[in-house]
């Protein structure tokens, strides 16, 4: 993992429910008037945050290619000895199976929220301390994005069908450090605040730099640290993204599609787009050119465990043992086999035993600066924002064919209904956001009963949400 700061690891707030959210000064924490008595202090808080979403339990893996694409259907694993991993009782609630998932997941986030929130409520009673220009801006931006990006994926998980059931309770919106209860809030408060926040977050981000380099040796030493690699930090293009995720979440297609359209446009300083669709991963994986926001993992350790999480063995989750399914996956029957996506070599390892993804393989990539990252945000999403929410089928098509053809795919021809435009921006989400996490939340949003690999013929509200922790409903008197 890159320079970045890493003293503020240590001052991460643990804790289990909304009673004591607020014990927050272990011995091994720096005290809060010591860290933002500086501007470094400030920048330690916030890396600190972004070390938080790196853990395993959060978008290290769960969120990512762990929990949520388990539940997406991406692997089968049939030579795994627990035979049932991927069966009903991992979308059945309450179940000893899913408790230690859904519990990290909601500690986990709303810890990383009351850092934000202090960090934040420091910016407006100690921010004369952040001198260098535009930087009280930009770490307050970067602050209030962070905080709409984990309550968004918050609200996904533990809120509603939002079509069909929007005003249904949630989840607490906090905004202030404080032990204050709080009340679960109906859906559609919750999408409006997170919403206004990331408006916010745009307007403090107008002047972000978007210093994005990926030199093939090296690293770029030119630009300050804390300025540099924006698509490791929620920057402005981020915040943008996130809006057309949320827009699009609350079903407002006229905002969603104006924010995708804005990603998809966007230049930069010196010309050329600032964004662009690649098509060869061999050595870029990640598709470097593509990446909105992507969390940078610790480099000791990240390239051993995906060697170990991505391989042909018994005990593996994270494959796919019969490669019919990797076919079914990547609709082979259709596009044939030279998606980059899933090309072996490319997209997969594939051989006799089984198949597996090489999206986080940290071998052979053109730069340094691709090493250890997991992507979040990427630009083919606001394709199929922009697709979904056009009324034109002619240019949803061409919006869809566009990622297509960069992956070797043919593209389509003219849809003639929205059937057939949801139909493909469905497959299309399956093989581009593989191991990724956002094909849960696809379904979820779009209300699916059933989907490819799933093994519950009816899917309904409660397989799609999480519930509350019990002990944050007993002691945080949530209700």
């Amino acid at each position: 993992m890159r320079n970045l700061y890493y003293m503020a690891v240590g001052l991460l707030m643990l804790f289990a429910s909304c009673s004591d959210w607020l014990d927050v000064k272990p011995k091994t924490n720096v005290e809060e008037e010591d860290l933002f008595k500086n501007e470094q202090g400030f920048k330690e808080a916030l890396t600190g945050v972004y070390i938080k979403l790196s853990e395993t339990q959060l978008y290290g893996r769960e969120l990512t290619y762990g929990f949520l694409s388990q539940l997406a259907q991406c692997y089968l694993a049939e030579e795994n000895e627990d035979a049932d991993y991927f069966e009903e009782t991992w979308y059945t609630y309450p179940s000893t199976r899913t408790e230690t998932y859904v519990n990290d997941f909601w500690v986990e986030g709303y810890n990383a929220i009351a850092n934000l929130n202090n960090l934040l409520a420091n910016i407006e009673t100690r921010g004369d301390v952040i001198v260098t220009d535009g930087y009280r801006d930009i770490i307050k931006g970067e602050a209030l994005g962070l905080r709409s990006f984990i309550y968004f994926d918050l609200l996904r998980m533990y809120g509603p069908i939002y079509k069909d059931n929007a005003s249904s309770p949630s989840i607490p919106y906090r905004t202030q450090f404080n032990r204050d209860v709080a009340k679960l809030l109906p859906a559609t408060e919750v999408i409006d605040s997170i919403i206004d926040c990331l408006h916010e977050a745009e307007t403090l981000l107008e002047n972000d730099p978007m210093n994005i380099s990926f030199p093939s040796y090296g690293e770029d030493t030119s630009i300050d640290p804390f300025l540099n690699y924006r698509f490791n930090r929620m920057n402005k293009y981020a915040v943008k993204g996130e809006l057309a995720r949320a827009y699009l979440w609350k079903g407002d297609k006229v905002n969603a599609a104006r924010y995708a359209r804005e990603v998809i446009d966007a230049k930069k300083p010196t010309g050329g787009d600032m964004f662009a669709l690649i098509s060869d991963n061999t050595q870029d994986k990640i598709c470097s050119t593509e990446l909105m926001f992507a969390i940078n993992m610790d480099s000791n350790t990240f390239a051993d465990r995906i060697a170990d999480e991505f391989a042909i063995t018994m005990w593996n989750y994270y494959i796919i043992s019969d490669i019919n399914y990797l076919y079914e996956i990547f609709d082979v029957a259709t596009d044939g086999q030279n998606d980059m996506r899933m090309k072996e070599g490319m997209g997969f390892s594939i051989s006799a035993n089984g198949a597996y993804t090489l999206k986080y393989n940290q071998d052979q990539l053109f730069s340094s600066v691709l090493e250890n990252n997991i992507p979040l945000i990427r630009l083919p999403e606001m394709y199929y924002i922009l697709a979904e929410c056009t009324t034109d089928l002619e240019e949803a098509t061409q919006l869809i064919s566009t990622v297509r053809t960069m992956r070797g795919v043919d593209a389509l021809q003219t849809f003639r209904n929205d059937t057939e435009r949801m139909d493909a921006i469905e497959k299309e989400y399956r093989k581009e956001f593989y191991a990724e996490g956002q094909l849960w939340f696809f379904y979820k949003r779009l209300g699916y009963t059933t989907f490819l690999g799933c093994p519950i013929a009816n899917m309904t509200e409660g397989h799609y949400r999480f519930p509350l922790p019990d002990d944050e409903i007993a002691l945080g008197d949530i209700y």
